[in-house]
């Protein structure tokens, strides 16, 4: 898992569009219909929301959103942005996380 703390905060109007709602403990997943590894990320963050409901996983089709996928500087798919409740991004990955890995960058945040 390839990742960096951003810390941007991102336009609401462009969270909308992507499905992300506001308050909550965000995994924006970005994928493409062929990407094996899109698939094992969707499962993983799946899981790890299904444990923790205060986590939310949206994923999103990055060929049916290309202005979002350009705003966002998203290079390669899979690409999951995690985001704090006030929508600002504070991970970055790209490959696919273990389940470990995932809960662990998202402990931050849920023991705010």
């Amino acid at each position: 898992m390839a990742d960096s703390v951003v810390g941007e905060g991102l336009d609401r109007a462009l969270l909308e569009r992507l499905g992300v709602e506001p308050g909550r403990v965000t995994l924006l997943q970005f994928s493409t219909a062929f990407c094996a590894p899109c698939r094992a990320v969707r499962r993983i963050s799946a899981e790890v929301a299904a444990l923790l409901p205060e986590v939310r996983h949206v994923e999103v089709d990055a060929e049916s959103h290309l202005d979002e996928v350009r705003a966002l500087e998203i290079g390669r798919t899979p690409t999951l942005l995690i985001l704090d409740a006030g929508g600002r991004v504070t991970r970055r990955a790209t490959g696919v996380p273990t389940k470990p890995q995932l809960i662990a960058a998202l402990a931050g945040l849920l023991a705010a």
